[in-house]
């Protein structure tokens, strides 16, 4: 055990000495060899005499450049002969291009009759007269006396001193006359307006209508749309069928007295309501039908089928729930009654017409 206790203790002390002493044993290199020369100063001008070349010294000749002597050119190849061309087929001539039909002109518009407006003449008319004469009498001159034959007017002449005077004689003409009577009807009318028409005043345009702008309507909440009710067609159509037949059937049917009874029983009520309940089927009707009651009027015949429904009254929320509500009282009246309802004929008088009240909670008979 103390072997390594020798061992560490030996190594440790050679450790110890040889970094107190190690550097005593190494061997130191010698300095290198700086060369030393001597050195004289110049100044520039006599290190530009050393410089300077040799005066009179030739200058080097320059070499001439040494020419290249050029290689003879190769002759060129001479062209071989094109061949000639393969003569080429005639083009055939292009078709004339056919030449484009001229537009044929518009038809002359057919001219309109024109009518010769030629202006009215009017003959010239008589003048009025109160004679008639186979000529018209001249204009009457001014201060002309009128009298049966013309005669001239005599003037006084300058011998008048030899001759005896004569008495001055004033021109004298015809009455006027004119060679036939103008009446009324053949007085022509003149061809110009007695009264000037007014010119019609342009119609005056239509002021527009100043758009006002609407104030803007506040959207109502959509009603949420209730499920229609699924009806049965092949039901619907017999329901009519029947309702058909037992409208002719009690239209050939003599009005006969029926006998009088005593009222229905309790028992023969509810057996007809059930009766009547078992075709009334209200499950796929809207939420609103199903909140309706309906009172309906029912017709029988005396062997218990009905011959006609009518609505009496109704208690509902809308009017299409209404309408829903009578359509399934009819159909379950006319569908369970079509073979005839189980009723004591001695009492038809009691049941001949019966109201039913038809309430989704209960339904009632009176």
């Amino acid at each position: 055990m103390k072997t390594g206790y020798y061992i560490s203790g030996i190594g440790h002390g050679l450790l110890i000495l040889w970094l107190l002493f190690g550097g005593i044993f190494e061997f130191r290199s010698e300095e290198p060899f700086v060369p030393v020369a001597d050195v004289s100063i110049i100044s520039e001008e006599e290190f530009a005499a050393l410089t300077a070349p040799p005066v009179g010294a030739p200058e080097p000749e320059e070499a001439a450049p040494t020419e290249t002597p050029v290689p003879p050119a190769r002759p060129e190849p001479e062209p071989e002969p094109e061949p000639e061309p393969e003569p080429q087929p005639e083009p055939e001539p292009a078709p004339e291009p056919e030449p484009t039909p001229l537009p044929e002109p518009p038809a002359p518009a057919p001219s309109l009759p024109t009518e010769d407006v030629q202006p009215e003449t009017t003959e010239p008319t008589p003048p009025e007269a109160d004679r008639v004469a186979p000529e018209i009498a001249p204009e009457p001159e001014p201060q002309a006396e009128i009298a049966p034959e013309v005669a001239p007017e005599v003037a006084p002449s300058e011998e008048a001193v030899e001759t005896p005077p004569e008495e001055e004689q004033e021109a004298t003409q015809p009455e006027a006359a004119t060679t036939e009577i103008v009446t009324e009807a053949e007085t022509p009318q003149s061809s110009a307006p007695t009264t000037s028409i007014r010119p019609q005043a342009r119609p005056a345009r239509p002021e527009p209508p100043v758009e006002t702008a609407a104030p803007d309507p506040t959207p109502e909440p959509d009603p949420t749309p209730e499920p229609a009710e699924e009806r049965d067609p092949i039901a619907d159509a017999v329901a009519d069928a029947v309702n058909d037949a037992l409208t002719s059937d009690t239209q050939g049917q003599t009005d006969q007295p029926a006998p009088l009874g005593p009222p229905l029983t309790s028992g023969e009520r509810d057996g007809l309501r059930l009766a009547v309940s078992q075709c009334w089927n209200l499950g796929s009707s809207s939420t609103d039908a199903m909140k309706t009651t309906v009172v309906v009027l029912v017709q029988m015949q005396p062997n218990g089928v009905p011959s006609g429904i009518e609505l009496v009254s109704s208690e509902g929320p809308t009017q299409d729930a209404v309408q829903t509500a009578f359509q399934a009282a009819r159909r379950a009246v006319i569908r369970c009654g079509a073979n005839g309802y189980n009723l004591p004929s001695e009492k038809y008088e009691q049941w001949r017409e019966i109201e039913m009240t038809f309430n989704p909670e209960n339904m009632r008979l009176r």
